[in-house]
Formats: C-alpha cells, structure tokens, sequence
C-alpha cells in the first residue's frame, strides 16, 4: 500500500499569503537532500522576536517541519496553531496535509471538511474563500481526493480481510497434512499486506507462525519470514533470520531493498518516534476510531521500532491507567 503523502503530493504551504514573505521564502526545499532541509529548519526552531507558542509561529514551523520530513511534529504544530488561532484558514488545510502525511486520513477529511463547509460549525470570525476562488477549488479537490483514497483503503481492507479467513478455512479443512508451499505463500502474503494495512502486529505474527510452521526456510519462503521480522520484529528474531539470508540467499531483492539510515536519518525518526508515541497514547485514550487502531499501532511500534521507548512508556502509562479505573 502506497502511503497518503506520496499519493496525494500535495504541497505545502497552502495560503502563503497567511504567513511572513520573508520566512516563506527560506522554508525547506521538499526535493533537496535531508541535510539541506534539516539546515533550513533549523532558522525556524528559533526565529528572533517572535513568540514560541504564537499561532503565526508555530504554523510557520509546522510548514517547516512538514517540508523538512518531519510530518508528526508538524501536525503537533499546526493542529496547536489551530488551537491558538482558528481564524488561520490556510492552517487547517496545512494541519489536514500533515495527518494525510501520518496516515490520520480520517482526521484530514474533517479538517477539510470545515473549509470546504466555510467554517460554518468554526464560528463567526473565521472568514471562508470565496466560493469562486482558486483556494476553495483546490480544498475542495483535496477533500474529494481524501475521500476516494479512503474508499480504496475500506475496500483493500475488506478484500485483504476476506481472502485471509478463506484461506484460513482452506488451511482448517485440510486438517494435519501440511499445505503446499504455493498457497502457503498466497497465503502469507495475504496477510503481510493486511498487517501492513492495518499496521498491525496480528496478521504478522500468523503470517510467521505458519512460515516456521512449515519448517523449511529457503527461497521465497525465507524472504517472506525476513520480510516478516523487518516490519515487527522483534529484533533478535529479525537478526538471526537477516543472517540466514545472508548466507543463503545474499543477493535477495529483500537484502537490496534494506536502507540502513543514515545519522542525520535516525536522529530524525528518533525525534518522530516521541511525537506519535504521544499522538497514538492520545486516540487511544479518546477512543478514537480508524481503520489503524492506535493501540495496535502502539503495540507494533513498541517491539519493531528501532526506537521503542517512548512507545513503551506510552503502553506502560496506558495500562496503568486503565488498572486505576
């Protein structure tokens, strides 16, 4: 499954004529190298004279933020410039790009809907576009677009849900004898992709039951597993099947595929991994229903993560609290 941000490629920031000339000008290239952007953001964590927890402020360092890859912080920054400032229109398209970016289409359909709606449940000082202006156009364009990627991602989900409860019942119907390793495959891969669907740890761990099930880890088979352990882990398992591949198979398309980051990369997802640590601890505590539940998201992060503690704490302070009510 593509992710939202790479299909939509919407651009930020939407309404320029809402923030600074001069600071728009210097935001972080989207298409220039991580170093640059990074380099670009950096202005932005302490622009002089200018008050950290001012909408116009942070609405600017969410743009920044979003351009420089970092898409949770950003939508931290600009859902609180929202808070600060509802008037601000170009922010709540900016805030509904930053949660297409975190995978939180649901939210983004509801930002947009507002604009779309001209602020109509926002209240009485929040102008709308003119119903004939490029920008209405294009929020409109967003929140249909927002809408068809969520009826394929519902429908995907449905198909993938389908297929892996047939294929379960195929499996149960054929009793102790083992099943070929064709729709062993068909099957697991079914459940790879609704585990990366759902961004679940479930249909993973079915998925690997019944590869090492199986017994014989070679080929295809050994790929999948790797492919298994690279997604969640844990990492112990996920070394020692690496390895397996490594001398079995070294020149694996799964191998080739792997990207090891890069400094600037891992301080990066290590700064990412705290913020939707606390989002995900927030929609669970809310409730909040999507087709990616949070706390199985918090679960899959906590033991894959290359930086797994502020997930863990996020899971520890969640079941505490459910154990005092």
């Amino acid at each position: 499954m593509r992710r939202a941000a790479a299909v939509l490629g919407w651009e930020t920031p939407f309404d320029a004529e809402e923030l600074p000339r001069e600071w728009v000008d210097r935001l972080p290239a989207p298409r220039a190298s991580l170093q640059e952007r990074l380099r670009a953001l950096d202005m932005f964590h302490g622009i002089s004279g200018r008050d950290p927890a001012h909408p116009v402020h942070q609405h600017l360092l969410g743009v920044a933020l979003l351009r420089a890859g970092h898409a949770f912080r950003a939508t931290a920054a600009l859902l609180a410039a929202l808070g600060a400032d509802p008037r601000r229109r170009g922010a709540w398209v900016d805030a509904a790009c930053a949660c297409a970016a975190t995978e939180r289409i649901e939210t983004a359909m509801w930002l947009l809907s507002h604009v779309v709606a001209g602020f109509e449940d926002v209240g009485p000082y929040t102008r709308p576009y003119p119903a004939d202006s490029p920008r209405a156009a294009e929020a409109h364009n967003r929140l249909v677009a927002l809408r068809d990627l969520h009826r394929q991602r519902v429908d995907e989900l449905r198909f993938l849900e389908l297929r892996t409860t047939a294929d379960e019942e195929i499996r149960d119907r054929s009793g102790d004898r083992p099943l070929d390793t064709e729709r062993l495959l068909l099957h697991t891969a079914a459940l790879i992709a609704l585990g990366e669907a759902r961004d679940a740890l479930d249909p993973f761990d079915r998925a690997a039951a019944l590869l090492e099930q199986d017994g014989v880890l070679v080929g295809t088979t050994l790929e999948q597993l790797a492919r298994i352990r690279i997604s969640v882990g844990p990492a112990r398992e996920r070394d020692e099947v690496l390895a397996l591949l490594r001398r079995n198979a070294p020149y694996s398309e799964v191998l080739a595929r792997m990207h090891r980051p890069t400094l600037l990369e891992r301080r990066m997802h290590e700064l990412e991994a705290g913020t939707e640590a606390a989002l995900l601890a927030t929609e669970v505590e809310r409730g909040q229903v999507s087709l990616r539940e949070p706390l199985q998201q918090l679960r899959l992060r906590a033991r894959a993560s290359e930086h797994p503690e502020p997930y863990r704490e996020a899971l520890s302070r969640l079941g505490g609290q459910r154990r005092e009510g």
